[in-house]
């Protein structure tokens, strides 16, 4: 029984290990949007009255003061189109971080360099808040 018992242990350790190494180190596995569910999501957002929307340098964004959150929405011409990136800021353990999601419909490397360049974001905004010039 003990023999048992040590073959399921090593076996439910083995399946978490390994679904942990199929998860991506960016958090998400690649395209797992379709278009119309990015563009569905934008429509509801420029119905509410409370949100605010904005194109940038080509992408809509979309502040929404409830959630404490942005929403950032490629451009046709970005490679990870059609895409959005929602920046929310929260706290936790009495210190503000910024809780960022991605819904990507593009290839896989679109998507991670998305990722990427909003980690890079987040992270230059961060410097420059614990520097006392944010």
């Amino acid at each position: 029984m003990l023999r048992i018992s040590t073959v399921l242990v090593i076996l439910i350790l083995v399946g978490c290990t390994s679904s942990q190494v199929d998860r991506e180190p960016l958090g998400y596995e690649g395209r797992d949007s379709p278009e119309d569910s990015v563009e569905e999501l934008f429509s509801e957002l420029q119905s509410n009255p409370e949100v605010t929307i904005k194109t940038e340098g080509g992408w809509r964004v979309a502040d929404v003061p409830s959630e404490r959150a942005l929403y950032s929405f490629t451009p046709e011409s970005h490679p990870a189109h059609p895409s959005f990136v929602k920046r929310e800021v929260v706290e936790k353990n009495g210190s503000i971080n910024i809780r960022t999601s991605v819904k990507c419909g593009a290839e896989k490397s679109a998507c991670d360099q998305l990722v990427r360049d909003f980690i890079e974001l987040n992270n230059k905004v961060r410097g420059k808040v614990e520097a006392g010039g944010g």
